[in-house]
C-alpha cells in the first residue's frame, strides 16, 4: 500500500487488506514508480551492471533464436512505458546497444562481430532489414493512439479531463500546449507527436462545426490555403469552419457555398475563383452526423500503429529478395545465415582481413582462389560441382550468376507451383551445407568427400522437406 499525501490510520487499513506499507518512489514489476519520468533507471529493462535478461551463465542462444527473443520479449519490455511517455535518448540508445550485443552475442569474454549495420537491421523485413523496431520511433507511434483517440472519444472522462486542464484547440481535435514545469508531464509527452500525427490526418465532413475551411486538409491532399493561396489572402475569414459558411437544403440534397472575400475580383482572377468553386461542389458530398477522423495510411481510415510507424522512419524502398529468405521453410539460423550472406557479412577470409586479421588469402575447399562469400558459395569447385549435383536431380540447366544476392533474386518459385514448394528450399540448404563444410575444413580439420557432401546437402533437404509437408512423391522422384 503506497499513500499519496498525508493518509489517516494508514497502519489499520494496512493491516486489514493484508499488505504492507511502502513509499514513492519505488519499483513495480522492475518499472520505476514515482521517480523521475526522464530517469535513466529503467530498471524494468535493464540493471546497473547490464543487461538482466541478456546476462546470464549458460551460453546465448544461436542467432536465429537470438533474433526471434529480441523480437518477441527485448522489444516488447518497454511497450508499456513507451505507450505513455517520452523516453529520453540515451534511455532509447542504451536499449538498442542492449539489442545489439544481444543478437550478435557480445556478452561474455569472447569477441562477436557486428556484422550488418544496425540501421539496416532496423529497416523492415522486405526492405532487407529484419524487423526490429526503433524505440523512439515506434515511442512516437504508440503515443499516435491517443491523438487519435482524444479526437474521437469526446464523451470519454479521461478526455474531459485533459480538455479541463490543458484547454482545445479550434475544433478539438487537440488541447493547447501545456505550460509550466510542474508534473510529470505525461500530456505534454503525448501532444508533443501532434505535428507528426496530423500530417498523416484527413479530416472527414459532417456537421462542419469542428473542422475549418481553410486551414484543416478536407479537400483534397492539401489544405485549401495551400491550393489557392491569392484566395487565401482575400478571405474575409480565415478561421471561419465549413458549417458556417455551408448553405444546405432542407432535403440535405444540395449544398451551396458562401464563401465570402473582402474585395472584388480581377478578370484575370475569374478562373482561378472558378477551379476554386469547381472543387468545392466536387466535394459536397458529406458524412452522416458529427464530424471525423481518417487515417491516409491505411485503406479503412482507421488509425493503425504499425502504419504509423512505417510512415515515421522513412525507409527508402530497397530491391531484397526477401521472400527467398524468409519465405522458405528452412530453420530460422539458416535464414539468418542466408540473409547475412545476402548482404555481404558472413564471416569469410576477405571479412575477416578487413576487420584487421592476418590470415592466408586462399579458399580452404578448393585450395586455390582467395576465399570470397560469391567464391566459396557458388564458384568454388566444391560449390559448382554441389549445384550441378542439384541440377541434375531437377533436370534443368542454369547458368549460376556472379553474386549470392543475385542467385536469390533469380531462384525464387522458378520451378512452377508444384515444385517450387521444395525447389525454394535449395539455395539455403546447399548454402548452409557449403558453410558447414567450410568450418568443419577450417575448426576441426576434417573434410567430407564429393559423394558425402552431396549426402549431406540431400538429407538435411529431405529433413526439412518432411517438416515442411511436402508431398512424398516429389522427394521420392529427387531423392
Amino acid at each position: 500500500m503506497v499513500p499519496v499525501g498525508d493518509v489517516p490510520n494508514l497502519r489499520v487499513l494496512a493491516d486489514i487488506m493484508g499488505c504492507r506499507i511502502e513509499s514513492l518512489p519505488m519499483s513495480y514489476l522492475r518499472m520505476p514508480l514515482g521517480a523521475n519520468f526522464k530517469s535513466n533507471c529503467l530498471e524494468f529493462y535493464s540493471g546497473e551492471n547490464g543487461m538482466q535478461t541478456g546476462r546470464v551463465e549458460e551460453p546465448l542462444p544461436i542467432k536465429g533464436g537470438r533474433l526471434t527473443l529480441l523480437k518477441s520479449t527485448l522489444s516488447s519490455l518497454p511497450t508499456y512505458y513507451l505507450s505513455l511517455f517520452t523516453i529520453p535518448i540515451s534511455v532509447a540508445n542504451r536499449i538498442e546497444r542492449i539489442q545489439r550485443n544481444f543478437l550478435w552475442g557480445s556478452y561474455g569474454d569472447g569477441v562477436n562481430h557486428h556484422l550488418v549495420n544496425w540501421d539496416i537491421v532496423y529497416s523492415p523485413i522486405n526492405y532487407g532489414g529484419l524487423g526490429i523496431r526503433k524505440i523512439a520511433t515506434f515511442n512516437k507511434a504508440l503515443l499516435g493512439k491517443w491523438l487519435w483517440c482524444f479526437g474521437l472519444e469526446e464523451s470519454k472522462l479521461w478526455r474531459r479531463v485533459i480538455t479541463t486542464k490543458y484547454g482545445v484547440n479550434s475544433g478539438g481535435w487537440s488541447t493547447k500546449s501545456p505550460r509550466g514545469s510542474h508534473g510529470c508531464g505525461l500530456w505534454r509527452s503525448i501532444i508533443s507527436v501532434w505535428a507528426d500525427f496530423v500530417a498523416f490526418v484527413d479530416f472527414e465532413v459532417g456537421i462542419g462545426d469542428r473542422i475549418r475551411f481553410w486551414i484543416d486538409r478536407w479537400c483534397g491532399d492539401r489544405p485549401l490555403k495551400d491550393v489557392f493561396p491569392d484566395l487565401y489572402v482575400c478571405a474575409s475569414n480565415r478561421q471561419t469552419t465549413i458549417d458556417s459558411i455551408l448553405i444546405r437544403s432542407a432535403s440535405g440534397s444540395r449544398a451551396d457555398w458562401n464563401v465570402q472575400f473582402v474585395r472584388n475580383f480581377n478578370d484575370w482572377e475569374v478562373e482561378g475563383v472558378a477551379s476554386f468553386f469547381e472543387l468545392l461542389h466536387s466535394h459536397s458530398s458529406f458524412r452522416e452526423g458529427g464530424d471525423g477522423l481518417r487515417w491516409r495510411l491505411k485503406d479503412n481510415g482507421i488509425f493503425d500503429i504499425r502504419s504509423f510507424y512505417s510512415a515515421l522512419r522513412h525507409t527508402l524502398p530497397v530491391t531484397f529478395p526477401w521472400k527467398a529468405i524468409w519465405g522458405v521453410h528452412a530453420p530460422k539460423r539458416v535464414s539468418f545465415f542466408a540473409w547475412s550472406a545476402a548482404w555481404g557479412r558472413i564471416l569469410t577470409v576477405d571479412n575477416l582481413m578487413r576487420r584487421g586479421y592476418q590470415l592466408a588469402r586462399w579458399c580452404c575447399m578448393c585450395r586455390r582462389d582467395g576465399e570470397t562469400i560469391n567464391h566459396l558459395l557458388i564458384h568454388c569447385d566444391k560449390a559448382v560441382g554441389l549445384w550441378s549435383f542439384v541440377f541434375r536431380k531437377f533436370g534443368i540447366i542454369w547458368v549460376l550468376p556472379g553474386c549470392v544476392l543475385d542467385l536469390f533474386f533469380g531462384w525464387y518459385n522458378g520451378l512452377g507451383k508444384v515444385y517450387s514448394k521444395i525447389w525454394n528450399m535449395v539455395p539455403l540448404c546447399l548454402l548452409w551445407t557449403l558453410w558447414r563444410e567450410r568450418n568443419s575444413r577450417t575448426f576441426e580439420n576434417s573434410e567430407r568427400t564429393n559423394s558425402q557432401l552431396q549426402e549431406l546437402f540431400s538429407n538435411t533437404l529431405y529433413d526439412w522437406a518432411i517438416v515442411g509437408d511436402i508431398p512424398e512423391v516429389i522427394l521420392l522422384l529427387l531423392f
